[in-house]
């Protein structure tokens, strides 16, 4: 006799066995893509954090001076290893900052009487000699990081150890300014004795005299050149004159008149289009071209803070738009010209003389009467801070404040652009006009598919539908591209007035099929009528696409998008909003039919047995109860929308730009890390960046789902209680 007791309790054993296996599976799958995705969003903030931290001025090295003689250059290598300077006997020193490293000093000019430093990122120095005659230096640093070569820092004459002669009489200058346009070539502009302004071009052939004036009678302060050596700044006083320098000519191009207190003292920026205007109050202001109707004129474009003291030192780097100051106090103060404030305020020694960066930016030495201190710098990215990525930003050259995303250039002194309000906006931009598209459609076909349809249509419309959403949004993407963008363009008239058209079709045609007799209208099934419009959309298409270009000629002459001119785009929002919106139908539909369909059944009926029309009930009665599903499919719609990557990639021009136009282009915050990821430098300010707007992607898409799944349950919630107290 089998003991059906206890095989009995083996198989309950066994079955609660089973069931705690799968809810331990079930729970432990859930947490582990909770704690995915939290990794996902620390590793995101990992990144994205190094980017709002505040810069450090530390591991100061003292190296004690010997003599008296101030410098008048003074510098570092890119490591910071090893320092040089210029003093005003014409001699040339090393400074060591690292171990058994000696001291080297050599004399570069018998007799020193004017030294000009180029500005760029080559540090070529013309050193004037008594008579006017220069000769031309340069530090060369970068032998102590190679095994096979001295290791010896030395002291280069780039173009020979002659000296050239700017054609003055035998007299010594009172002003040089040097640009190093190339390996052994430079530009020279100088002021003689008798305000004779001269600009020379100087090669190892010889010199060869580009132009030359002479100034108004009166006080010089400063003369600087850009490092391209095509404008000359002359400060005298409070007047301020800009030069431009021609092939053959000098020209005034404008004179100002700077409102501040004497004296004045002017600084290049990195790249040489910002011009820095120091006054002796401690004001300091940022100058640049600003193009306008009548050419570029030189504007004041942004004022930084006070730096309070006397003899204020003044440094700039010469790689990035960074600048420092040193007040007599030894109070440091770091600047970018981006940023409205200091990023760093730090006591050092008092009394310094001279102050220089290194080449990158990453140390900076400070010469006092007791020796140089080298101090090493941490300010990564100085460019980059939270009101640049969202407020307007006035960039070199631009006419006017502006919101830009332009990260890479060609030119090696560009400013990158990094406002992500333009990438917002297009996101933005698409996810809207994709959802204004798909919404009306996906939910209409849900209403009439559950509602209205009959079952055997319904069995056939639906899998067709949904199985829209497996295809590839690439292939979404191309095909937008290649073939709906043109044909938008030829047929755009009646593309804008397409849904006019669809809907007072939709509204004739139900109108005629109401006329038709009662004798006619029951030989059709209940649910079938929608046959009836397939073939009068399809009409009202191809007649709207045959009617529009030829109203179009006859109205304007040409076609419209032509007419339009620069506010049409091929590749435009229009083309990306329907292209997204075709991939969101099937999402909108399958989750909203659903919800539609599971209302009970007796909820209808009761409606209708109460003598209530069919759209009354659904409005009263079905949608209401599937409001919460309705909700949710428009809101995870919308989260995907703002997420989607490839068809926005290729049915855009992808141009990062402010315009709300249904017409223009567009780039969104995915379409953007997909471009621009695979070229960023690792660790760079443009790679942490690009993480920042995954970032601002990952929190806004969580923050839509987490809102819409909340929604979701207080609505459930609320007609689950309305329907139990009815």
């Amino acid at each position: 006799m089998v003991n059906t007791g206890n095989t009995s309790q083996y198989r309950d054993r066994r079955r609660a066995w089973i069931d705690r296996l799968v809810h331990r599976i079930v729970a432990g799958s859930g947490l582990l893509v909770l704690a995915m995705l939290l990794l996902i969003f620390f590793y995101l903030l990992y990144v994205v954090t190094p980017l709002f931290l505040s810069p450090t001025v530390n591991g100061q090295k003292t190296v004690p001076r010997h003599g008296a003689e101030p410098s008048l250059a003074l510098g570092l290598s890119d490591n910071g290893q090893i320092g040089f300077r210029i003093d005003s006997q014409g001699y040339g020193e090393f400074i060591p900052f690292a171990e058994n490293q000696p001291m080297s000093r050599i004399q570069l000019i018998p007799a020193l009487s004017l030294l000009a430093q180029s500005q760029g990122e080559r540090q070529v120095y013309a050193l004037s000699q008594p008579d006017g005659r220069l000769v031309f230096v340069q530090p060369i640093l970068s032998r102590m990081l190679s095994r096979t070569e001295n290791r010896s820092p030395v002291w280069d004459y780039p173009l020979g150890e002659q000296a050239y002669s700017l054609g003055l009489p035998a007299q010594q200058l009172r002003y040089l300014a040097v640009a190093a346009v190339g390996e052994k070539q430079v530009v020279v502009a100088a002021i003689g004795q008798e305000n004779a302004l001269i600009i020379a071009d100087i090669d190892e052939s010889g010199v060869r005299k580009r132009a030359q004036i002479t100034l108004p009678a009166g006080t010089i302060n400063q003369l600087l050149l850009t490092p391209d050596g095509q404008q000359v700044y002359l400060l005298s006083g409070k007047t301020l004159t800009l030069w431009q320098v021609g092939a053959n000519a000098l020209t005034l191009r404008e004179e100002r008149q700077l409102q501040l207190a004497e004296p004045l003292h002017l600084a290049l920026l990195s790249g040489g289009r910002s011009l820095l205007v120091q006054a002796a109050d401690g004001q300091i202001s940022q100058w640049f071209d600003v193009p306008g109707e009548k050419g570029a004129t030189l504007t004041e474009t942004r004022q930084f803070p006070h730096v309070v003291g006397e003899s204020v030192l003044l440094a700039t780097e010469m790689q990035r738009r960074v600048f420092a100051t040193l007040s007599a106090q030894g109070e440091l103060s770091l600047f970018a010209s981006k940023q409205s404030h200091a990023l760093l305020t730090q006591m050092l020694p008092a009394h310094a003389q001279t102050l220089a960066f290194s080449p990158r930016g990453s140390a900076l030495l400070v010469e006092t009467a007791q020796g140089w201190h080298r101090y090493r710098v941490d300010n990564p990215y100085p460019d980059i801070g939270w009101r640049g990525l969202w407020q307007k930003l006035w960039y070199e050259n631009y006419p006017e404040p502006a919101y830009i995303w332009q990260s890479t250039s060609a030119d090696d002194s560009y400013q990158a652009k990094f406002s992500m309000m333009p990438l917002m906006l297009g996101t933005m931009k698409a996810a809207i006009y994709a959802m204004l598209f798909a919404t009306p459609l996906a939910l209409s076909a849900a209403i009439y598919t559950a509602c209205f349809m009959s079952p055997t249509l319904r069995r056939w419309i639906k899998p067709t539908l949904e199985i829209m959403g497996a295809l590839p949004t690439v292939v979404v993407g191309l095909i937008a591209a290649i073939w709906l963008a043109p044909h938008f363009a030829t047929y755009l008239s009646a593309i804008l007035v397409m849904p006019i058209l669809w809907m007072l079709a939709v509204l004739g045609c139900g109108w005629l099929i109401e006329c038709l007799p009662t004798r006619w209208r029951v030989r059709f099934p209940a649910g079938w009528d929608v046959l009836f419009l397939i073939p009068t959309i399809l009409l009202t298409f191809v007649v709207g696409c045959w009617l529009a270009p030829r109203m179009e000629n006859w109205g304007l002459g040409q076609p419209l998008y032509q007419w339009l001119g620069d506010d049409f785009v091929q590749r435009n929002t229009l083309v990306a909003g329907v292209a997204l919106g075709f991939a969101l139908i099937p999402l909108i539909f399958s989750l909203a039919e659903d919800a539609l369909f599971s209302v009970p059944a007796r909820l209808s009926q009761g409606s209708l047995a109460l003598g209530a029309t069919a759209w009354q009930t659904l409005w009263r009665v079905v949608l209401p109860s599937a409001s919460a599903g309705i909700f949710a499919a428009l809101m995870l719609s919308f989260g995907r929308a703002v997420g989607e990557t490839m068809i926005v990639l290729m049915a855009t021009g992808n141009t990062p730009i402010m315009d709300e136009g249904l017409l223009q282009g567009l780039r969104s915050l995915a379409a953007n890390i997909a471009i621009e990821m695979p070229e960023a430098v690792t660790n760079s300010g443009h790679y942490r960046v690009l993480f920042l707007t995954a970032l601002t992607l990952f929190v806004f898409t969580f923050i839509v789902n987490t809102l819409a799944e909340t929604i979701r349950q207080r609505l459930r919630q609320r007609y689950r209680d309305e329907g139990e107290n009815a």
